[in-house]
């Protein structure tokens, strides 16, 4: 099977700017249901207990990547954060936006380019959004780097919560743990959400083949008119448009929530 360099691992016009290559992975210690999961991307957000939704290149339909999730980053001069793709133009990640006392929102990935052409004003995860850092002071502590949010460092950055979301919301002993859960953010003393399990993200290397993209349906959600007529505003469809992140083709691959 093919291995890329992690240069080769950002798609154009990233591939220049090296940044190491990761796979995420849940951290918590004392909630074994969830420590040492996967964390996969499918349809513009993060998960747990889900595969990741992603298109291999033709020349290697098995990529390792249909299952498991590279992400790159920080990017030299960027600071960015970027799916491992091989699809021109890229996908990025976005840390929950808004500011830092407000808590439940995803991290997202979204379609690089995909703004100019007027797609997902109201997408909470692009606007004001703080960004992704990297801290590796958590390898003494926790054996390996983190990913937190640029508002602030507190026990815990994330959390995974049931989905879809139900009311009335039940309490933490009622979630099934084994079922695909969204990634969200924790803000400092934040009570609201007793049905979700707190977390960080660790950063694992990995030398992992890339595939073309992910799925990114929803991703850059509808088109709106703040910006004018658009295309994808005109026909009504969503905002996951060539060449930022391909058509969804693969009929075997299905939303698994």
């Amino acid at each position: 099977m093919k291995t890329y360099t992690l240069a080769g691992l950002l798609a154009s016009p990233l591939a220049a700017m090296a940044a190491p290559a990761w796979v995420m992975v849940a951290y918590n210690e004392s909630v074994p249901e969830i420590h040492g999961k996967p964390i996969n991307a499918d349809s513009g957000s993060f998960w747990l207990n889900k595969d990741a939704s992603a298109t291999c290149p033709d020349y290697d339909p098995e990529c390792p990547a249909t299952n498991t999730t590279i992400i790159s980053g920080p990017v030299a001069g960027i600071g960015g954060w970027y799916m491992g793709i091989l699809q021109p133009g890229g996908q990025e990640m976005t840390a929950p936006g808004l500011d830092s006392t407000v808590g439940g929102l995803p991290l997202k990935y979204e379609a690089v380019g995909a703004r100019d052409i007027g797609v997902g004003v109201w997408d909470l995860a692009r606007n004001s959004h703080p960004g992704i850092v990297l801290d590796n002071s958590t390898i003494s502590t926790l054996g390996a780097p983190t990913i937190r949010t640029a508002t602030g460092v507190h026990p815990y950055t994330w959390m995974a919560c049931p989905y879809p979301r139900v009311y009335p919301e039940p309490s933490l002993d009622q979630v099934d743990l084994s079922q695909p859960m969204t990634i969200q953010t924790v803000t400092i003393g934040d009570e609201n959400y007793p049905h979700c399990v707190r977390l960080e993200i660790t950063l694992h290397p990995t030398t992992m083949a890339a595939p073309q993209y992910y799925y990114c349906k929803g991703c850059q959600w509808r088109c709106d008119n703040i910006y004018g007529d658009s295309v994808c505003n005109y026909n009504k469809k969503p905002a996951c448009l060539e060449p930022y992140c391909g058509p969804y083709t693969n009929e075997t691959k299905t939303d698994k929530v």
